[in-house]
């Protein structure tokens, strides 16, 4: 279901409110600083689309931050570098948010890219370039579209949820990162 062709899915809002969705199931953490979440959701699409952007060689949007061993550095650095407390949580945030990305895209299914290196040092090259099949491919699919919608309705919901029509309740969200309960 998540793996129909090549390339990447820049799914923002899709990739940002399943992740909050998620977060929210899993942990029930409400100290979380959604910000956090939000980078964490989206950081392997901007890095592999700047990567195979700069490179001009991949034949995918996929490359490095989609493969697992990437963000389990990330975590391991977290927990070695920070404290218990609120930059550890908020850091700790973002990988969490990484993994959930992983998991949304059905990287397993592309087992050179979620194990590497483990399975070979090679990722995806091709002799086009990645962008202009990536515009095609972003045209010719309606589930991108409509997994866009599914997460807007969803962060609509939380906004409505959490009263972010009140502007003193959005300035203390811009200020602390927090969804109020």
């Amino acid at each position: 279901m998540f793996r129909r062709g090549r390339g990447i899915r820049l799914l923002i809002a899709w990739h940002v409110a399943t992740a909050l969705f998620l977060f929210r199931w899993i942990f029930r953490d409400p100290k979380v600083d959604v910000r956090f979440l939000a980078v964490g959701a989206l950081f392997p699409d901007v890095v592999d689309l700047v990567t195979a952007t700069v490179a001009g060689r991949f034949t995918t949007g996929e490359l490095y931050a989609h493969s697992l061993i990437v963000p389990a550095v990330y975590m391991a650095a977290v927990l070695i570098l920070t404290r218990r407390g609120r930059n550890r949580r908020a850091w700790f945030a973002l990988g969490v948010a990484w993994l959930f990305h992983l998991l949304i895209d059905g990287m397993w299914a592309d087992e050179r890219v979620f194990l590497w290196p483990f399975l070979g040092w090679e990722m995806p090259v091709g002799a086009g370039s990645f962008w202009p099949e990536a515009v095609e491919r972003a045209l010719a699919d309606p589930l991108r579209w409509g997994l866009e919608v599914i997460g807007m309705v969803y962060l609509g919901y939380v906004w409505v949820g959490a009263g972010f029509g009140d502007r003193e309740i959005r300035l203390r969200f811009l200020r602390d990162g927090r969804i109020p309960q």
